[in-house]
């Protein structure tokens, strides 16, 4: 939600329209048996949608539509007032728009921003009971703001994040508890006759959605429980890849658009889509989506509503989800932006030079160079855009920065993979040399940002010492 929402309303406005307008094949109202169809000849999903028909005062296009909102609910400029994300404010501001879908079902997960209302909250607890009380159907329970929803042989899922000011780094990490983990395992191994459709604010780890900013590399948030360790967040791509029955995950948080061509990913069975963002404020590259699917048979269309393109439709692509297979899929137009684009190691990737009589390698920092070692301990590391990051060495998914900025400079591994060196380009000083040290837990990539509540406790304390020191200098 935005101070101005004129341009959510006219969003809202191109949303209604574009459902109206999709495909007679692909729209809800095709699924309606013909009034002459003896009863007795109905199936089962006719029955279903013949029942929906008689307890719904929805028009026929949108009997079967559902929505769900991907979270961060509120203004994104913090200034301790009502309306900030986080705020019960917000809350009911987004309740009230989501109502005004021609009352479309929906439901509601928490993004980063959402356990945000720290003025008005002491604790997430807190932050999230109101959350709840305002989307009760988008809660197991007051303390439990996830959710599921059977519709036909369809299961749809909600997973929000819990934690916000007790992160362990950064506030913004999209955090799945361990007990809604352990939910959302036992949900999906115990409904295999289901096709699964996940929601999550941010994406799993090694989802294959490869572009987004740094600010989401650098703080340890672009992926579901980033920051905390590696085997809980690979838990989620696991359910993926061994159950099989999940066959999409909508995501958002990069506040990128549908334009890029690793908006959408396919692993395992499942489609992963990125989702963009409706409000002007809220977008990184200008652009203003939202998606849409249809379904026909066995195949899911996606589809995107251009809002800054005063709501033109537009098909991403067909999703086969019995096959796995992507169809259809329409032309990229990335246009500019200064994203971080992460890579998957290929063995074709760069070249090494090796130090004559020594188990080092030397790699100057070429601007279109792509490396990768494997380092002794087990730790990807990976060059290229003139940043060196970490990779996760089972989904190699980007971890995060280790260094930011490598113009000018040479990154040498040496002792057969155990130790990263950075020197001056062609410099044998000893003066220029760095190195990159492990942190405790063993990785190399930086945390940038810590957590929030801690930082704004710094720096009250930092104003006190200033204002006491100012105070000693005016009483000499």
């Amino acid at each position: 939600m935005e101070d101005d929402m004129t341009s959510h309303l006219l969003a809202r406005s191109h949303i209604l329209s574009a459902l109206q307008s999709l495909p007679s094949s692909t729209s809800s109202s095709s699924s309606l048996p013909p009034p002459s169809k003896p009863c007795g000849s109905l199936s089962i999903s006719e029955l279903e949608v013949l029942l929906s028909s008689k307890k719904s005062s929805l028009p026929p296009h949108l009997l079967l539509t559902h929505m769900v909102s991907l979270g961060d609910l509120g203004r994104k400029d913090i200034r301790n007032l009502p309306g900030d994300a986080g705020s019960s404010l917000s809350f009911e501001m987004a309740r009230d728009f989501l109502e005004g879908f021609d009352k479309v079902p929906y439901n509601v997960i928490t993004g980063n921003h959402d356990l945000e209302g720290m003025f008005e909250f002491q604790t997430d607890d807190d932050n999230i009971k109101s959350f709840t009380s305002h989307f009760p159907s988008s809660s197991l329970s007051p303390s439990k703001p996830y959710w599921s929803l059977k519709k036909g042989s369809t299961l749809l899922i909600g997973l929000s994040t819990t934690r916000f000011r007790s992160a362990l780094h950064s506030s913004h990490e999209v955090y799945i508890d361990s007990t809604q983990l352990e939910w959302f395992t036992s949900l999906v191994s115990e409904n295999l006759d289901k096709r699964v459709i996940v929601f999550s604010h941010a994406p799993p780890l090694g989802s294959g959605l490869r572009l987004l900013q740094d600010v989401h590399l650098k703080n340890g948030c672009a992926f579901l429980n980033h920051s905390g360790d590696l085997k809980t967040a690979r838990r989620f791509i696991e359910v993926v890849d061994t159950f099989k029955n999940v066959k999409a995950w909508f995501s958002g948080h990069y506040h990128l658009s549908h334009d890029f061509e690793d908006s959408l990913s396919e692993r395992g069975g499942c489609l992963f889509v990125q989702c963009g963002v409706m409000g002007g404020k809220s977008t990184r590259d200008g652009k203003r989506q939202t998606r849409i699917c249809s379904f026909e048979g066995e195949v899911m269309t996606v589809w995107t509503v251009n809002h800054h393109e005063d709501g033109e439709l537009v098909k991403d692509c067909d999703f086969n989800l019995e096959t796995g297979e992507i169809s259809n899929r329409r032309d990229f137009d990335e246009g500019d932006g200064d994203f971080v684009r992460t890579y998957v190691p290929e063995e074709e990737d760069g070249c090494y030079s090796k130090v004559e009589g020594t188990e080092s390698t030397i790699l100057d920092n070429a601007k279109d160079r792509v490396c990768w070692w494997h380092m002794s301990c087990g730790r990807v590391l990976g060059m290229h855009d003139n940043k060196l990051l970490e990779y996760d060495e089972k989904t190699l998914s980007p971890l995060g920065i280790v260094v930011e900025d490598l113009e000018g400079k040479e990154v040498i591994v040496a002792d057969e993979g155990s130790v990263v060196i950075l020197r001056e380009e062609g410099c044998n000083d000893l003066s220029s040399l760095h190195v990159v040290q492990p942190n405790a837990d063993g990785s190399y990539w930086k945390r940038f940002q810590g957590n929030k509540l801690r930082r704004m406790e710094e720096k009250k304390r930092i104003d006190i010492a200033r204002r006491i020191v100012e105070d000693m200098g005016s009483a000499k």
